[in-house]
């Protein structure tokens, strides 16, 4: 019995670093201001979740993947933020559908 519960213990602490690290997402911001994407190219690494800021507001803006490993689509936005977590390895060209020129490339390793 005392060998069950040692075993239990043992266990029960070992979890524990895993919840952390599944926790601890690595995360980066990208400015949109003025029709422009801030960074224009990023690079992270899979596993990133990558938050789009609008800083244009009552300007209207939206997040699409024109090409890349998976495909992610953000409301039209005056202001706030959007969030993706990059799971896939690759290069994911993105554009705001509203304006032309607004274009970001991420690369994801």
């Amino acid at each position: 019995m005392r060998k069950l519960i040692l075993i239990a213990v043992v266990a029960a602490f070992a979890a524990v670093p895993a919840v952390s690290a599944l926790a601890s997402t690595p995360a980066t911001n990208v400015s949109i201001t003025n029709n422009h994407f801030k960074p224009k190219t990023l690079t992270v690494k899979r596993g990133t979740r990558v938050t789009w800021v609008w800083h244009s507001f009552g300007v209207f803006h939206n997040v699409t993947v024109k090409s890349g490993p998976s495909k992610f689509h953000s409301a039209n936005k005056g202001g706030g933020t959007y969030s993706h977590l990059f799971g896939k390895k690759g290069t994911y060209q993105l554009v705001c559908t509203l304006h032309r020129g607004m274009k970001e490339t991420i690369v994801v390793r």
